[in-house]
């Protein structure tokens, strides 16, 4: 992917707007203000994000806050309602130079944004000149060898920071003359639809009794996972122990991984309506239990206030685990080590009372 620095430099007839604007903190932030917040595709990082996103919306009412997102998101974000308007762009717009991604700037360009926001902690070069050529004056990203003109309001992070990635915001709040950013990182769930997905669950799982397992079979952000046949053993164990019922839930677009599991269940999972991002998550908000690895569903979970088992391997490091959360508990295990059952219904009990 090409470098922000270079595309700058190419496109630099382009960029006199944003460039030139300047801005004071705190105090750049107004009622009056024309936000840009733009989504990597990285749906942890947008999670991230959220309580600064919701913190901007509740101190300043009639900001306008635009989400430029993946077309594939858009089930996910346009209902939350975070957005004045949801604007979508696909992979073929983020290639420099091309007739999507000149057109993509255009739009963005007309709407006079002041202040841009690239929701991400990883370097993102073509969405950062995305920002800058949004004209915006403030730009906010992540800090980066090469950042510069794109971001001009840097998020850092020590090399030893081992702090949760979804708290790492919290210290930009006093600049941008925010409250503490403390709070959860929860995506915002329409009432209605959540109480139309309870009564869908309720129809095809009628004994309430029954605990609700949602089960994300995905790799890892750290590119890893436990294997089928291990996650298997993990939920057919608990299956015995637990009067319950299994809905296998993710993100993640490997539906053959999800079908092996699917599979391998000793009692057939839950079948309900999954075709959306958006369906995922109202889901997960329905469930009495998750269990997951380090994915993406299983921070959406923890945020969610979901009682969560993370099942995480030797590469998930410690700036994945929400360690303030008394509703999730880490098991780490090592490949091909199988989980002690003892450890896990002790952990399950934990998490279900906290």
């Amino acid at each position: 992917m090409a470098n922000s620095g270079i595309l700058a430099k190419l496109l630099k007839k382009f960029l006199l707007k944003g460039d030139s604007e300047g801005f004071v903190l705190p105090g750049a932030i107004s009622d009056e203000s024309r936000i840009l917040a733009i989504d990597t595709g990285d749906l942890s990082e947008f999670l991230f994000y959220l309580p600064m996103i919701q913190a901007i919306r509740n101190r300043y009412p009639r900001a306008q806050i635009d989400i430029l997102t993946p077309e594939h998101h858009e089930s996910l974000v346009a209902p939350s309602g975070l957005a004045r308007n949801c604007l979508l762009y696909n992979s073929k717009q983020l290639r420099p130079w091309s007739p999507g991604f000149m057109g993509l700037v255009k739009d963005i360009r007309a709407r006079s944004y002041d202040i841009s926001i690239v929701m991400s902690f990883d370097p993102s070069p073509v969405l950062e000149s995305v920002a800058l050529l949004s004209g915006a004056g403030l730009r906010m990203g992540p800090s980066h060898k090469g950042s510069s003109p794109a971001i001009n309001f840097e998020i850092k992070a020590r090399p030893d920071d081992t702090r949760y990635r979804g708290t790492r915001l919290q210290a930009a709040a006093p600049f941008l003359d925010l409250p503490s950013l403390s709070g959860p990182c929860r995506l915002p769930l329409p009432e209605e639809k959540l109480k139309k997905m309870g009564q869908k669950i309720h129809f095809i799982k009628p004994r309430q009794s029954e605990v609700l397992i949602g089960v994300d079979p995905a790799l890892g952000k750290s590119g890893v996972g436990f294997s089928a046949q291990n996650l298997h053993f993990v939920v057919n164990q608990i299956s015995s122990q637990l009067s319950c019922r299994t809905v296998p839930v993710t993100f993640s677009d490997d539906t053959e991984r999800l079908a092996r599991f699917e599979a391998g269940l000793n009692v057939p999972p839950l079948a309900l309506p999954r075709e959306s991002l958006f369906d995922v998550i109202q889901l997960v908000a329905h469930c009495d239990l998750f269990l997951s690895g380090n994915t993406d569903l299983f921070h959406f979970a923890a945020a969610l206030e979901v009682p969560t088992i993370g099942l995480f391997m030797a590469e998930d490091t410690a700036v994945w685990e929400p360690t303030d959360s008394s509703h999730v508990w880490i098991l780490r295990i090592s490949e091909g080590q199988r989980v002690e059952i003892d450890t896990l219904m002790a952990a399950i009990a934990d998490v279900r009372s906290s």
